[in-house]
């Protein structure tokens, strides 16, 4: 045990420490691949579904994580030009808002992957995330047409907090377009904000209003104008939820809408003196989400192109 510990100190802790020590290992004649992500849910993402591929090449992948997107396209830079799209280098990031604030550069090139939507998070959440954790956490059968009826209940619900996120979004945006460090402040709101009424309706909680919390914890001193942020929110209506809401509370929303089935089926009679109760094995969690999720949808088609692309000349 000893031994794990003193590695885990020895470990390198600044990014280009972390890119000098991959490279010293390096060979690009070997069958080991190397992909560089961001933050701490994307290896369970990214990496669970570059490995599925890769292992099917007997390719093994060694993960390094960078802390941020900067980082990341930091050292995309730095080994593209030592070794120039080489197909055992991968790099990934998220797109975030740069095309709503005229970041036009973040594309997928060669090793480079950004994702269509604003992070990778965003593909955790949808329908089919719903039926896997009815069906692989809750024990119901497929067939069960419960299943059916609360993915047509997140289908609605997806309409509500997209119209609730909108307002929370816009000031965002604008205030990006001046200071891209609000986001990073903006990961203090917790996720107790969010909470559901008895009907499903998403409702944020501020206090004591939604731009006064959001200009204190994101330390903005000069807040933007509600004429500026009405146009950001008309922007904003005209594009998919999944390109200007963060996939950190998209994710939020899932997890919600979730607590709030558990707690009908846990409060209900009628299921418990019918002996149907469902024992929910596994729960899921702001907290362990990304985890438990991402090894159990499919790779999303364009990772999967990407990374088979990147990898079929090998």
């Amino acid at each position: 045990m000893s031994a794990f510990l003193d590695a885990l100190k020895a470990a390198p802790n600044t990014s280009r420490a972390k890119v000098n020590e991959f490279l010293a290992s390096f060979n690009p004649r070997t069958r080991k691949i190397g992909i560089f992500v961001e933050g701490r849910d994307d290896p369970s993402f990214i990496r669970v579904h570059v490995a599925r591929i890769a292992n099917s090449l007997n390719l093994e992948v060694t993960t390094i994580v960078l802390g941020n997107k900067k980082e990341v396209l930091s050292a995309w830079e730095f080994l593209e030009e030592r070794f120039p799209n080489n197909p055992k280098l991968m790099f990934f990031v998220d797109k975030d808002h740069d095309d709503l604030v005229g970041n036009t550069g973040s594309v997928t090139q060669q090793g480079l992957f950004v994702t269509s939507y604003y992070s990778i998070e965003s593909f955790l959440v949808c329908t089919n995330t719903v039926k896997i954790v009815l069906t692989d956490f809750w024990g119901l059968d497929s067939s069960n047409g419960a299943i059916e009826v609360a993915c047509r209940s997140f289908e609605r619900f997806q309409q509500a907090y997209r119209d609730v996120f909108l307002p929370w979004m816009a000031w965002i945006l604008v205030i990006n377009r001046t200071d891209g460090d609000v986001v990073n402040n903006s990961n203090n709101i917790p996720f107790t904000i969010l909470t559901l009424n008895s009907n499903y309706e998403p409702i944020l909680r501020w206090e004591p209003d939604m731009f006064t919390y959001l200009s204190n914890i994101c330390k903005v001193e000069v807040p933007p104008n509600t004429a500026d942020i009405d146009l950001a929110i008309k922007e904003l209506e005209l594009l998919p939820t999944k390109i200007w809401l963060r996939g950190k509370q998209e994710l939020w929303c899932l997890i919600v809408f979730l607590k709030k089935l558990e707690e009908q089926i846990t409060d209900n009679l009628d299921l418990k003196s019918a002996n149907k109760s469902i024992k929910i094995r596994t729960k899921i969690e702001v907290s362990n989400a990304a985890e438990i999720l991402s090894p159990r949808i499919p790779c999303p088609k364009e990772l999967n192109d990407f990374v088979s692309n990147r990898l079929e000349s090998l």
